[in-house]
């Protein structure tokens, strides 16, 4: 990969056993690394998800999507409902919801139907994987 080329290595997987249920989707899979130096905050692929909230999208299937969240201090998602379960790995920085603060290291597990609003007093970098989009609560969606 050259410095000008910020799409990670690719390579086709081979077409799975026709008798596995998830043939479709490994058929269109593309395995691909990538390293450190792909996922600084200042690659145009990190975008702005809200204020104060970038994302790096790391994958995106019909029904999963895991990316990084790169949170500024005090950044916030207001109150919101999962609809599909969320795991949150905090990387770097800690973030906090109303059922306590998460600091480097902590796994969060958010199940579908469970709410919570986050904040991020001293910023912070964390893994996501989700199922389903979240639902704001009342008229929060732009706050």
């Amino acid at each position: 990969m050259g410095p000008e080329d910020n799409s990670p290595t690719r390579s086709r997987v081979e077409a799975p056993d026709p008798n596995d249920g998830r043939q479709r989707l490994a058929s269109e899979a593309l395995r691909y690394c990538l390293t450190a130096s792909d996922l600084t905050l200042d690659r145009p692929q990190w975008e702005v998800l809200r204020p104060g909230i970038r994302i790096r999208e790391l994958f995106a299937g019909p029904d999963l999507r895991i990316a990084l969240l790169s949170y500024i201090p005090g950044a916030r998602v207001p109150l919101h409902i999962h609809t599909g379960d969320e795991h949150i790995f905090v990387i770097d920085g800690s973030q906090g919801d109303e059922h306590g603060e998460y600091k480097a290291g902590s796994y969060v597990f958010n199940p579908a139907g469970s709410r919570h609003s986050v904040c991020s007093r001293e910023g912070c970098l964390v893994l996501i994987q989700w199922r389903g989009p979240v639902a704001f609560v009342g008229n929060h969606q732009n706050e």
